[in-house]
């Protein structure tokens, strides 16, 4: 008998032990993968400096919680300021003019204070010969509830950037 027949008679059992060594072969495959992945997950769990992974994943969340605290603690103080801000001035504009025909260098000025909303006050300096006045005027939203000068609308408007020379 030989070899040829021995192999016709015990095909089946040598498909068999063929399938058994490539499953031989892909378990140990996968067995040294295993291997490998376990390892890397172990190190990852030790962590950076010997701290495992759930220490530094306690960090971060309490690092965290503590970064979310102060900016809802900065939105609040930006909220203020930007309160306070829109009250103070933050429109201002200045018209020189010559008050007397008989003074020169237009010495004379109307000067507007505002705030955001166009709210605060007027001044206009009067410059003469012998003297100089200051007169006082309050604006509410770019209007007053005095008799204006044209030098005093000219400040208002250039405090609102819309003065035209």
């Amino acid at each position: 008998m030989g070899l040829a027949e021995l192999v016709h008679e015990n095909q089946e059992l040598f498909v068999v032990i063929g399938i058994l060594a490539v499953i031989c072969i892909l378990s140990l495959l996968f067995s040294i993968r295993f291997f490998l992945v376990e390892r890397r997950f172990r190190s990852l769990l030790k962590g950076a400096g010997g701290k495992n992974l759930e220490a530094v994943l306690l960090e971060a969340v309490q690092s965290n919680q503590a970064a979310e605290k102060h900016l809802t603690e900065l939105d609040r103080f930006c909220e203020k300021l930007q309160r306070i801000t829109a009250k103070s001035l933050q429109k201002i504009g200045l018209f020189r003019f010559n008050a007397f025909p008989d003074m020169g260098g237009d010495l004379s000025f109307a000067l507007a204070l505002l705030d955001s909303r166009g709210s605060g006050v007027v001044l206009c300096y009067l410059v003469g010969r012998d003297d100089c006045r200051v007169y006082a005027k309050s604006v509410v939203e770019g209007k007053s509830s005095y008799l204006l000068s044209d030098e005093e609308k000219s400040a208002i408007k250039k405090a609102f950037g819309e003065y035209e020379a």
